[in-house]
């Protein structure tokens, strides 16, 4: 009879777990080895596992992974920029883009790195770095507000939350979910260690930078700003280092993005307003 409540009891853990709930599943597990059903314990044990996949990883979570990517990151280049007025200025244009965003409702974050190599990156949670040796490359406001477009695109996208939770096992968090791995600092490590070497050291896939590209030029043009801008950046770029990837070794060469971001322009019918506002961005940015 006990055997039977037993069997009963992990069935019902099974489909718990289905609904997503932990602590039920890791009780039935229990359950199922003591009445000696190792068969059903690894049953519930791997439907927890393939579940928890699939959850999708909530703000407070998402925030959490996007603070501690942050620290790394300026960490790793050596410090922010402190010049309040530039730094609020690149923040203004950054949240007029976000606006038009997918995810406008939440808080995004611009700070320039302290670094002459040209990049940028967005950890999840909007928190968005441009490097000062980018800012440099940049000749008006349109261009800027390209680039900030393609940071909040990978934010919005939810481009490295998708990395982390197709791979978050092998980053060591069990089927308990992320939410495990943010109340366990070990686990919380291996998440943040491996989504930082993704951004800054292997880089996205190029689906996902053409995407970027792509969706964060349509934010910008929602704006107002001349799309062509980004075009141009794109294009100095390229005549500066060519298509070597050493320049951007976490995105594609300049020539597939610019072909990419001009099919946007002619697909989306995003016409050519003239607004790029050069004046203003070399008056706030003249001590760059």
């Amino acid at each position: 009879m006990r055997n039977n409540h037993v069997v009963t009891a992990s069935l019902l853990a099974l489909s718990l777990t289905v609904a997503g709930c932990a602590e039920v599943q890791r009780a039935g597990e229990d359950l199922a080895r003591q009445s000696g059903n190792p068969r059903l314990a690894g049953a519930i044990h791997g439907v927890g596992n393939v579940v928890g996949s699939l959850f999708p990883i909530g703000y407070e979570e998402e925030s959490s992974i996007g603070q501690a990517m942050a620290l790394q990151v300026v960490a790793r280049y050596g410090g922010v920029v402190d010049q309040p007025e530039l730094v609020r200025y690149v923040n203004l244009v950054a949240r007029a883009v976000a606006n038009t965003s997918d995810r406008p409702d939440i808080p995004y974050r611009v700070a320039i790195l302290e670094h002459e190599s040209i990049n940028a990156f967005a950890a999840p949670a909007g928190y968005i770095f441009v490097t000062r040796g980018l800012l440099k490359q940049v000749r008006n406001e349109a261009e800027l507000a390209a680039v900030l477009g393609h940071e909040i695109a990978h934010v919005s996208q939810k481009h490295i939350l998708d990395i982390i939770q197709r791979s978050k096992r092998l980053a060591g968090v069990t089927e308990a979910g992320l939410s495990y791995a943010t109340s366990n600092p070990a686990a919380f490590k291996n998440v943040i260690d491996g989504a930082v070497k993704k951004l800054l050291d292997e880089g996205l896939d190029q689906g996902k930078e053409m995407e970027a590209d792509t969706i964060g030029e349509v934010f910008a043009a929602r704006v107002g700003y001349d799309p062509e801008a980004y075009v141009g950046l794109l294009t100095r770029l390229r005549e500066l280092k060519g298509d070597d990837r050493a320049l951007f070794k976490t995105h594609p060469n300049f020539t597939a993005r610019i072909e990419a971001v001009q099919k946007t322009i002619q697909g989306k019918h995003l016409t050519s307003t003239g607004v790029i506002l050069q004046e203003r961005f070399s008056r706030m940015t003249k001590r760059v």
